[in-house]
């Protein structure tokens, strides 16, 4: 069988060796944010995929990189990761009822078969992305600042990078932002979100990364030579932080530039006080809510659960989405990374465990249900939850199931929190062959996953908080600069180039704990 990777074999005999990995991390995992150890099952997993791969391309006289590099690579993963859950035996046969993973048997050897279980023309719009301003454009804007985001760069690309000194700033910047998701992936629009961090004098966001206005620029800069709109992004706010500075600078960029939405973090404190702050808190809160409605943009994309650096605990909790939500209904809460608790699973949905014994996404679903806006204007956003989810078939029917039946099937929104997890590519064709079992709809009441919930899901729903026309805008990626060039880089070098690009983040604990002490000891942005 010819190859249909050239990509693969370019490098020089020099090079390191391309590494023979999963298309579905299941080592270490860290984007510089978090830290997760691989578990014994995933040791074990990662194996049996390795192995498994390797035969399979034996069989069909393939290079084993350009094997696992395939989308029967990729399907072979998948059913392997189901067969691991104790999901394969009906999904095996390809039931349309059975849970986790639904892979045809002949998409593990058949490369159309595996192309078509595989693919989509979906309209997928990312709630959650991110990257760091490049030197060049951060220094034409900030001409008196110190640039600092190599040094961030180094952290959250330990090991993405041969060259960290030099080099690691271009794993996370615009163009490999270009690469990774608009041209290696089916994302059609990426919303670039920011990090919190202090604001200084003149209303701007100081010794940062990427501040707002470097969000807006890179917007620009993308969609300009996207030749069409691929990219939108958020104003940064931290309420809690001289709050007429705050509202200063949302009223420039949303004036000046534009936004869609604002992206919020309670769990950060402010230089002064150090301390977070609660969406229910009149004082910090509702001047925020006002600005938000005066400017006309009513979306509120906001952190909660997931711990990163030196977050304060208590304000990951997300009881107070529920009472923010019921005061202020006009407003669209988006809740990033669905409050989900990193390391823990996501079980079944208990409505008679006390608040205080819930974790994870159970919160956020009593919150919502106790007063009353489920089904309302509370959303659940899947960055880092999915990506940490789906490589347990169980765990993920439990929190896609109990997102659509307590939350709804219209508040589900699509995210992958990349660049820090590189291409959201494995992430969209996991979910396009994702089902819940029978069994689990019938124990736990979880809807099946139609095509159309599927599409709510990838795009549709999002697609409402900003009057953006899916068709419309699906023609007009299909006819873009971006897409003629993927369309080139495919042909000529093949597809499914995001394969063997590390995921970012230091590459022990050791390495994550000495990143946050030093990144605390300069006081860098959380």
């Amino acid at each position: 069988m010819k190859t249909r990777f050239p990509w693969i074999h370019l490098g020089k005999k020099t090079d390191p060796e391309v590494p023979y990995e999963t298309p579905i991390p299941l080592g270490d995992k860290s984007n510089g944010e978090f830290y997760l150890e691989q578990t014994p099952r995933e040791k074990r997993l990662r194996k049996l995929i390795l192995d498994t791969c390797n035969d399979k391309a034996k069989k069909l006289g393939m290079d084993r990189r350009d094997f696992i590099a395939s989308t029967m690579g990729m399907a072979t993963t998948l059913s392997l990761i189901n067969m691991a859950s104790g999901c394969s035996d009906k999904s095996a046969e390809n039931k349309p009822g059975d849970g986790g993973y639904v892979i045809p048997p002949d998409a593990t050897m058949d490369p159309g078969a595996a192309d078509a279980a595989l693919g989509g023309n979906e309209f997928i719009l990312d709630m959650q992305t991110h990257h760091i301003e490049d030197e060049q454009h951060w220094r034409a804007t900030h001409p008196d600042k110190p640039f600092t985001g190599n040094l961030v760069a180094q952290f959250l690309t330990f090991y993405a990078c041969p060259d960290l000194q030099t080099n690691a700033i271009k794993c996370v910047d615009p163009q490999k932002y270009v690469d990774a998701i608009l041209l290696g992936s089916d994302t059609t629009v990426a919303v670039l979100s920011g990090f919190p961090g202090a604001i200084c004098d003149d209303a701007t966001m100081c010794d940062h990364p990427i501040s707002n206005e470097d969000m807006v620029n890179s917007r620009d800069r993308i969609n300009a030579a996207a030749g069409s709109q691929r990219v939108v992004q958020h104003c940064q706010v931290d309420p809690n932080d001289r709050w007429p500075l705050q509202a200063q600078a949302m009223e420039v960029i949303n004036k000046n530039h534009g936004n869609h939405g604002w992206k919020l973090y309670p769990p950060w404190g402010d230089p002064a006080s150090g301390t977070g702050w609660w969406l229910d808190d009149p004082a910090i809160a509702d001047p925020f809510y006002a600005k938000a409605r005066e400017l006309g943009q009513n979306v509120v994309c906001v952190h909660k659960g997931i711990k990163i650096g030196p977050f304060i605990d208590e304000f990951l909790d997300p009881k107070d989405v529920g009472p923010a939500a019921k005061n202020n209904p006009d407003l669209k809460f988006v809740i990033y990374h669905s409050a989900v608790t990193l390391g823990a699973a996501e079980g079944p949905y208990d409505p008679d465990v006390p608040y205080r014994e819930l974790t994870g996404m159970n919160r956020l679903i009593r919150t919502a249900i106790d007063n009353g806006v489920a089904g309302k204007n509370v959303y659940a956003e899947m960055g880092t939850a999915w990506f940490t989810q789906m490589g347990d078939p169980v765990n993920a029917q439990h929190y896609i199931g109990k997102a659509l039946k307590y939350l709804g099937e219209d508040f589900l929104v699509w995210g992958s929190e990349c660049l820090w997890f590189n291409s959201p590519q494995p992430q969209i064709e996991a979910f396009r062959t994702f089902q819940i079992s029978e069994e689990f709809q019938d124990k736990y009441g979880y809807p099946a996953i139609t095509p159309a919930i599927r599409a709510k899901v990838f795009g549709l729903n999002a697609s409402k908080f900003y009057d953006i026309d899916p068709k419309e805008k699906r023609y007009q990626v299909d006819k873009s600069k971006l897409a003629t060039l993927r369309r080139d880089l495919d042909g000529e070098l093949g597809p499914r180039r995001w394969m063997f690009q590390p995921l970012g983040g230091p590459r022990t604990r050791r390495e994550f704990l000495e990143m946050w002490r030093h990144r605390i000891a300069e006081g860098k942005p959380g």
